[in-house]
This record gives C-alpha cells, structure tokens and sequence, in this order.
C-alpha cells in the first residue's frame, strides 16, 4: 500500500491548453501548448521526454528546454511549456484498437510518466471529444484520431471505419438530437444484437416473444442489408427500425430502456466518435437490461479487458443482468461491482431454440478474439498469434478428419481469414447458431460459445497453449480451471489428435454434464418465460 501511494506521488500530469490535432503526409500529431508537473528536486532539468505505444519510443519536442517555472507545491513544481509529439501512420496501423497517451520525463535516475490531459481549458468536464478522424492511404478500411477518454484522458484510436464517420450521418445525428430534445418522453423499448447486425440470440428471442404478447412499443434494430433480415418473419417485421437510419438516431436519443446482447454502445454503433452520442451514454439516464450473448463465466470481469462489462463503466448503474446460475450471479457481484439486486437468474433465452441436429458431423475452431491483434492480422496475417494458433490446432487434426473442420474466426477478422490458406475452411454462412447445429466437437480456447456447443449435445476441446499471454494482455485470470472445466484441455498441441479421436461423435461424459450443470442451470427451455416475469415485476416492459 506504501509502494502504491508512493508511486501515486510520483505521477505528474501533462495538461493540453487548446491542444491542435494534425495530419502531414504521413504522420499525425499533438501541437499544444501545455502545464506538466515534475518533482522540485529535479529542479527543471529533463534528460529526455517521449512517449511509448506499443513499446515504441516517440520523441516529445518542447520549445522551452527547461520550461517556463510557474510554482512550486509540495513535492512538485510546476512548468508552462509547448510541444509537438508525432506518431507514423504506418506504424499505428499495427497497434492495438485503444492507446493511451503518456509523457514520460526521464531524469537519468528516474522516469516520470504523465497522462496527457485532452484539454484542461474548456473541456475538462466533458467525454467523448475527438479530433478529426483520419484515413490510411493504402488501407481504407481503418482510421485513427484522437480521442478523450474517462478523466480527460487523451488515447489514439485504430479502428475498422465507421458508418457513423460520413459527414451526412453526423449531420443526420445532430438533427436526430434536436428533435428528440423537442418531442415528448419515449415509452419505447430497444432491442438488438451484436452491432445491429445479427437476428439469433436473445434479444430476437424475447423481441418475438413481446410482440407475440402485444407489446407495441417493443422494437428490433437490424441492419437492413444484414443477412440475418431473412430470419425475420413477416409479422415482426412492423416493429423492425433499420439500423443507420433517421428514425433509429431519433430513437435511439428518445429511449429510455434498451435491451441488447451487448453494451449499450452496440445499439448505435461500436466506437463511434460522435460527441451527441457519447453523452448520452455517459450520462446513463436510461434503463438496460444485458441478455449477454453467450454465457461469460469465462474471462474474469475484474479484467482490464472487461472494464466495459462492470457497473458504471459502459454498463449503467441501472442495469439488469441475464445470468444462468448463481455461479455466474457470484462472478458478476464479486468481480463486476454489481449487486444481487441487479442479476437475473433465469438462463439465456437463446438457449430455449438451440438444436443440434441428429446428422451433425462437422469440426468447429472457433477461438475467442484478441482484439490487440487485429490491426496485425490485417497488415500481416502470418505474424499474427491469432492466426498461428488457428493453424497450430488446425495441423493438429488429423487428416482423415480434416474435410469436417469448419473455421469460425470472429466476425471482426472473418474477411481477413478468407484471403488466408483456411480460407477454404471457413463456409458461406449466415448464422453462428446454424453452424452450431451440424457441430459435433468445438474445438476453442475459451470462447463463450463453448457453452452453447455443450449444452446443444456438442463435445467441446480447449487448448490452452498460449492462456497465460492472453490473460496477460486481458488483465485478469480464467474462471475455468481444471477443476470446473467441462471438456479436455490441451496446453501445447501435443494432445489435440488423442482428444478428437475420444469426444468425436462420442457421447457427453457424466462428469463432464455435472460441471456444466454448476455454471448453467437451466435446461428446460423456459429462459424466456422467467425472464419475462421479472421483467414485468420491474415494470421494465
């Protein structure tokens, strides 16, 4: 504890006075003028300042070598400066999705790392400003800008490009905002899945389930061109809102409560870099109620990767969450910062239509995303972990059972994937669940969807090769261990062969259905019908 408030002491803080955010050729940058703090027994003098992203070094320029003295205070005295810090677009286009921008002062001795506050003038109280969005040359699919984070943070974002990003839908989303300010109180309630794009999990579930009942104010957002539009049947239809539309903006600003698969952000879109909406959000004046997409005792919730599943972070305060046991009603309220008030112990409704055929023959590598990966796998898919664990397991499976692999890479990566030699693995589908139904054996690391597999009849493998680097890059730890985990574990391919040839098209094992049953307790397909009657007791339909 010492250690920690003496770290704390330590931290300076670099404070953007009407920062400018540029782009020439090829690079972008911050030309600011700016306050930084450094200890007083220092006395000014620096050897060198630079900031570090993805372990790359970047020179910190500063026009007053010592700083202009403004004061000193306690153990710090304080400096008036301008600086100008760039950072090479190529080179950004292999870091992760988020990178947090600290200055660090290095005195020979000691390094002080200083985040650099957005703008401490005018927006110190705000969320959610960027800069302007800029493009890759030879990579039209992503972007980068600057963006603020919680605590007036400053962070580079890489991300695939946006719909959002158009100048006609910022202004199709300004005047969505105006309106909404206008009308009276919406009674709506908001459903949808991942991205706006999917018709397969919970949320349709309960979606059919309200309309069935006679709830007119229930209403399903779906991409229009979205291929799971043909899941939809003609009677639902009337209650469907396309996504990126003028009439989903405004319902989105007018709603009170939303209910998703996902964070509330996905009902829009994933990152958007849109100053109406990320207020919004972050004033958390709505209800949501999270059905998850699949069951998440998996990835502990107290890791850095899973801040946005903990309460008050992008899960509002009043939140309601879908569980499958009190296992898993445990790992919220013990590791998510949430209550037992807050949880739902109904089960998934998705689970109520799961199948798995009798004919069911194929496969299944489906591993979870590493999302610090992906800007790697699109310049270079060969030096990606993502993909060479793919095909470590691939090279595994032996070769009279190799026409039965189908590969399921996430959503995000899947284009990237078809260009690659497993390319030929991965089918022409339209819906994870239909896959699901022909899987005999899944075959993941620690995929959610392990659950789904389980509980439809499925064998499930785990290979566990590279667990301790991915919980590294997560921040936290596995809830499954060899204690609970409801299918053989290989932790360096050398056993991948032995256990295909035990679970292929072999029935489940007693132990193997008694863990499960710990982690999801329920399998009488009535998820929706409990789930319902807690919704109705919470007045939240």
């Amino acid at each position: 504890m010492e250690e920690e408030k003496q770290e704390k002491k330590l931290r300076g803080i670099v404070a953007n006075l009407f920062p400018i955010f540029f782009k020439r050729k090829n690079k972008i940058g911050i030309f600011s003028m700016c306050c930084y703090r450094i200890p007083k027994e220092h006395k000014g003098k620096v050897a060198r300042k630079y900031v570090v992203i993805n372990e790359k070094e970047h020179e910190v320029k500063m026009l007053f070598k010592k700083g202009i003295k403004l004061f000193t205070y306690k153990l710090y005295t304080y400096y008036f400066n301008i600086y100008k810090v760039n950072f090479n677009m190529d080179f950004l286009q292999t870091c992760p999705i988020q990178n947090l921008i600290r200055i660090t002062f290095d005195f020979d001795k000691e390094q002080v790392p200083s985040p650099v506050a957005f703008n401490t003038i005018y927006l110190k109280f705000n969320f959610g400003i960027t800069s302007s969005i800029y493009r890759f040359k030879d990579n039209e699919d992503i972007v980068c800008y600057f963006r603020q984070g919680k605590k007036n943070s400053t962070s580079i974002t890489v991300r695939k490009k946006n719909i959002t990003d158009s100048r006609k839908k910022k202004v199709q989303i300004f005047f969505a905002w105006v309106l909404s300010k206008l009308m009276p109180k919406s009674k709506s309630i908001l459903l949808y899945e991942k991205e706006c794009k999917k018709y397969e999990e919970s949320a349709s579930m309960l979606y059919e389930k309200l309309i069935d009942m006679g709830y007119k104010n229930a209403y399903y957002i779906i991409d229009k061109d979205s291929t799971h539009v043909q899941f939809i049947k003609e009677k639902y239809l009337k209650n469907v809102i396309w996504s990126h539309t003028f009439k989903h903006y405004l319902e989105f600003f007018r709603c009170k409560k939303f209910i998703g698969t996902e964070s509330v952000v996905q009902v829009f879109e994933l990152r958007v870099a849109n100053r109406f909406v990320t207020s919004k959000l972050e004033a958390q004046k709505f209800k949501f109620v999270f059905l998850q997409h699949g069951v998440m005792y998996m990835v502990s919730l107290d890791s850095t990767a899973r801040g946005f599943f903990r309460k008050g972070k992008a899960m509002p305060i009043d939140s309601k969450i879908i569980v499958s046991s009190k296992l898993e009603a445990d790992h919220f309220v013990q590791l998510g910062g949430f209550d037992y008030e807050d949880m739902y112990i109904t089960g998934l409704p998705f689970y109520d239509r799961t199948i798995k055929k009798d004919t069911a023959d194929k496969i299944t590598i489906m591993p979870t995303w590493r999302p610090w990966d992906y800007n790697i796998l699109s310049s270079n898919y060969k030096e990606s972990s993502y993909y060479n664990f793919v095909m470590n397991i691939y090279n595994s499976i032996p070769e009279d059972l190799k026409d039965k692999v189908i590969l399921l890479p996430h959503p995000v990566v899947i284009d990237i994937f078809k260009k690659t030699p497993l390319g030929k693995h991965i089918p022409d589908f339209i819906s994870y669940d239909l896959v699901m139904e022909d899987t005999a054996l899944l075959i993941t690391d620690y995929s959610s969807i392990s659950y789904s597999a389980f509980y439809r009849g499925a064998n499930v493998i785990f290979v566990w090769s590279e667990l301790e680097e991915c919980m590294e890059q997560y921040g936290g730890h596995l809830m499954l261990n060899e204690a609970n985990v409801f299918g053989d574990v290989d932790y360096d391919y050398s056993n991948i062969e032995k256990f295909i040839r035990n679970n292929y098209l072999k029935p489940q094992t007693e132990r193997n259905k008694e863990r499960y049953s710990k982690i999801v307790e329920f399998q009488d397909n009535r998820n929706t019908e409990r789930l319902i009657e807690l919704l109705k007791r919470d007045k939240l339909i």
